[in-house]
């Protein structure tokens, strides 16, 4: 015999499962993943403050179909809906760095996917990769998750097979060089200088990376925030798009004497934060030399401060004779497959949505 609690768990399943295929049915153009290399920037601006139109870094990364997400700052998950992405398709999370603006939103992602186990098919792990202290925050973030569907659960309702005790996503902390591999993609790894002015006893257990992605269709370098880096400049050598962090450096000092003056800040925090801003982020002409010496073909910027995109990409191309591009949320970009761009003069780089 049916029990109310099982019917009551039943119906609550089948909607779960007609919501993703409502979901997955609507998915446009742009989500179906042809083959080729894409990026979708899902969030652009930097934080921690947050945006009425633009969510926090997070940008997809698709190889011939595969979905990698690099940084998940707060709002990932509903630019996913938007774009029409579940997040459950996603089995592959990279974080450069564990500032609030960069890993926030992971939670929300972890929630979803957490949600739908057993709905979707065959069990899976989410793998997330990231420097030192990355497993204490998946695992932190899994024990928020618990605690409501706890109670969920004890309706009978929540996750098939109810809230395991062992945590379902498997965490890694990376150092430099080669730390992802599979058919599609290579990732490599190296520390830049976003920390710089950390105590170096801190630098020993707090890491930022920018990584290098090595795809059939290219090479892709995030530079995650940094400031000028001889290490990322190395990573980025040769690569097809530079997906740079980028800053106003004089809008920045307006913005740092107007924080200190309403805030009455004494003039060492002050000094602090504007070092922070000034030293540990990448200027106009920063990300302009660091293409220029890397020799990148592309550049991709992202985590940029409100201010007209045109004044950056005008700023860059100054210096650099490649492409460059100032992304929003939810714009896709394409790289053309190599032998295809050598072939027809083409730039490697293109906006495709």
């Amino acid at each position: 015999m049916i029990t109310l609690r099982r019917f009551v768990r039943a119906i609550a399943a089948l909607s779960f499962v007609l919501a993703l295929g409502a979901v997955e049915g609507q998915q446009p153009a742009s989500a179906l993943s042809p083959p080729g290399t894409q990026i979708l920037l899902l969030g652009t601006a930097g934080g921690p403050p947050l945006r009425k139109d633009r969510s926090e870094p997070a940008t997809l990364l698709v190889v011939d179909g595969r979905r990698y997400l690099i940084d998940c700052g707060i709002g990932t998950a509903r630019r996913l809906v938007e774009a029409g992405i579940g997040s459950e398709t996603i089995r592959t999370i990279f974080l450069t760095h564990l500032h609030p603006d960069h890993d926030l939103g992971l939670v929300d992602v972890l929630a979803n996917d957490f949600q739908l186990r057993g709905l979707t098919g065959p069990d899976y792990t989410i793998n997330i990769y990231g420097p030192p202290q990355t497993r204490a925050l998946v695992d932190a973030a899994y024990r928020y998750i618990s605690i409501p569907y706890t109670v969920f659960a004890a309706e009978g309702l929540g996750p098939v097979g109810g809230v395991p005790a062992t945590i379902p996503f498997a965490a890694h902390e990376v150092g430099e060089g080669v730390v992802y591999q599979d058919d599609k993609i290579r990732v490599v790894a190296a520390e830049n200088s976003h920390y710089t002015l950390m105590s170096q006893s801190s630098r020993a257990t707090m890491k930022s990376y920018s990584y290098r992605f090595e795809t059939p269709h290219g090479v892709v370098v995030f530079t995650g925030d940094t400031g000028p880096s001889d290490a990322a400049v190395r990573l980025a050598g040769g690569a097809d798009v530079l997906v740079a962090e980028v800053s106003d450096f004089a809008a920045i000092d307006a913005f740092v004497n107007r924080m200190a003056e309403q805030n009455h800040w004494p003039a060492e925090r002050r000094n602090l934060f504007k070092a922070h801003m000034t030293q540990e982020h990448l200027d106009i002409k920063d990300v302009a030399q660091m293409a220029s010496k890397a020799h990148v073909r592309s550049v991709l910027l992202y985590h940029w401060d409100p201010v007209d995109p045109a004044t950056y990409v005008a700023g860059i191309a100054r210096s650099f004779s490649g492409s460059v591009f100032a992304g929003a949320d939810l714009q896709q970009y394409c790289l053309d497959a190599v032998s295809a761009t050598a072939q027809s003069g083409r730039p490697p780089l293109r906006r495709c949505k």
